[in-house]
């Protein structure tokens, strides 16, 4: 993460030169709403050296997302620069692990899905800490959980003992809180009744039978793959730009269409299938639902 205190005297003088206003004109024009971006090269356009010199930069000097959202533009979508990248994070992720059992957990050779097609954990001594003598990692897809007893949790090769059980069993995502509120649309519907076949919005930001109603940071927007405050900003001010012309027009009723819904979901699956993303088994697709359909939720 490379996180560092701030300093008041820097951010007094970001504040009164302009940095944040230039800073947030930024977040504007970028894949995902943060004040950098891809670089507009693809991976092999580099030699190795070139390569090893900019993954250095992103990961180990500058940290947080750079290393994910700042590196080469065809690293989510071509799988062989993915593996490049991956093998630069697990170059740098073995140094921080002596225990040879977990550096084969943690960071094993052939990687289980792309690198950041499932949300990367932003740390700082996760690796240092796990590594520690006194903390145990079982796999549990070699060795499945098999019972919870009084005293521990049994796995195929035995009982381990504990003292607390922290669970740690998925959440639905983006779609979840919307869908569990009892919004009645114009047809008699739910939210979750308009989606049980599968998730659908106009623009990511309104429904069909659902008129005059909006929603910010939701399904099928930028939403998890963007800043938070970036993505709702814009919204917010697209709008604020509506409801302007509703109030001069006297517009009383303005419903998306079931067109527009059609076109949006059209295209949010040809340019989900165009990247690695449906390679991975992730909540950014509510696949950690049992019995929820898989289907890409962000933009």
């Amino acid at each position: 993460m490379n996180q560092r205190t701030l300093d008041p005297e820097e951010e007094e003088r970001k504040k009164k030169d302009g940095t944040y206003q230039k800073e947030i004109e930024a977040t504007r024009h970028t894949f995902a709403g943060f004040t950098y971006d891809f670089i507009q090269r693809n991976t092999f356009d580099d030699t190795p050296e070139e390569r090893a010199k900019i993954y250095h930069k992103l990961m180990v000097e500058d940290g947080g997302f750079k290393f994910w959202l700042a590196t080469y533009k065809d690293m989510l979508f071509d799988l062989k620069a993915n593996k490049e990248a991956y093998d630069f994070w697990r170059k740098q992720v073995l140094m921080r692990i002596k225990d040879p059992k977990k550096q084969a957990l943690l960071a094993p050779e052939v990687p289980p899905h792309p690198w950041g097609t499932k949300r990367p954990s932003l740390e700082q001594r996760f690796y240092e800490v796990v590594d520690q003598p006194h903390v145990k990692i079982i796999d549990v897809n070699e060795s499945p959980i098999e019972e919870v007893t009084a005293t521990g949790i049994r796995t195929k090769d035995g009982l381990t003992e504990v003292d607390v059980i922290i669970l740690a069993t998925g959440f639905d995502s983006v779609t979840g809180s919307l869908a569990q509120l009892n919004i009645v649309g114009t047809d008699g519907g739910t939210i979750a009744d308009h989606w049980k076949d599968g998730t659908r919005t106009a623009m990511g930001i309104a429904m069909p039978k659902f008129p005059n109603m909006f929603f910010l940071y939701g399904p099928q927007a930028p939403t998890a793959f963007s800043s938070g405050p970036s993505c709702t900003q814009f919204q917010a001010e697209w709008v604020e730009e509506t409801f302007k012309i509703i109030q001069e027009k006297g517009i009383t009723r303005l419903e998306a269409t079931q067109e527009s819904e059609d076109d949006w979901c059209r295209r949010m699956n040809e340019e989900w299938d165009a990247t690695l993303f449906p390679m991975a088994k992730s909540w950014y697709q509510g696949a950690n639902i049992p019995g929820r359909k898989v289907e890409p939720l962000n933009w």
